[in-house]
């Protein structure tokens, strides 16, 4: 990341629904993921939703940021549904443009994974940068958790790697 952080201008009403639904095309027209390259009535078979309801959500006219919509799409293309539930409240189409592959090919094997973290991370770092010139207590107790959370991290690294022996 470079010394300086883009702006980024915050979501307006339409645009979330947009830039989710974008999302949401890309995860299923990822020709090497959960989406395998799906159609719209493909995963209309899969999920239960009509396919007119993707299509329109897909484009933004439709607001597929439901919960429900959220818990039937997440396991056909490839994110676990708290995943997703978390890139729906911070995507913004710049994001989306940011994320969708130059071209098709290996570096889109990965994509829902490596795309919900690299949303996810963006945010988690304009939330920290809100953070210059809050309470030493603050700060202190956001490191101990993060320090936790890596601990925690390592742990099921190593336990999933024995398990694989």
């Amino acid at each position: 990341m470079s010394g300086v952080a883009r702006a980024r201008t915050p979501a307006t009403a339409s645009e979330g629904p947009r830039a989710f639904g974008a999302y949401v095309r890309m995860l299923r027209e990822n020709a090497r993921g959960a989406g395998r390259g799906k159609t719209l009535r493909q995963l209309s078979r899969e999920t239960g939703i009509a396919p007119s309801v993707l299509s329109r959500g897909e484009r933004g006219l439709q607001d597929l940021r439901q919960a429900e919509y959220i818990e039937r799409l997440a396991p056909h293309l490839g994110v676990r549904p708290s995943v997703l539930r978390r890139v729906a409240t911070a995507i913004t189409g710049e994001d989306v443009e940011r994320l969708r592959p130059a071209r098709t090919g290996d570096e889109t094997a990965g994509l829902p994974a490596r795309s919900a973290q690299a949303v996810l991370w963006t945010r988690l770092v304009k939330e920290l940068e809100g953070l210059h010139g809050a309470p030493a207590e603050t700060l202190e107790a956001l490191l101990a958790y993060i320090e936790f959370l890596a601990a925690r991290a390592r742990s099921e690294g190593t336990r999933a790697a024995d398990e694989t022996r």
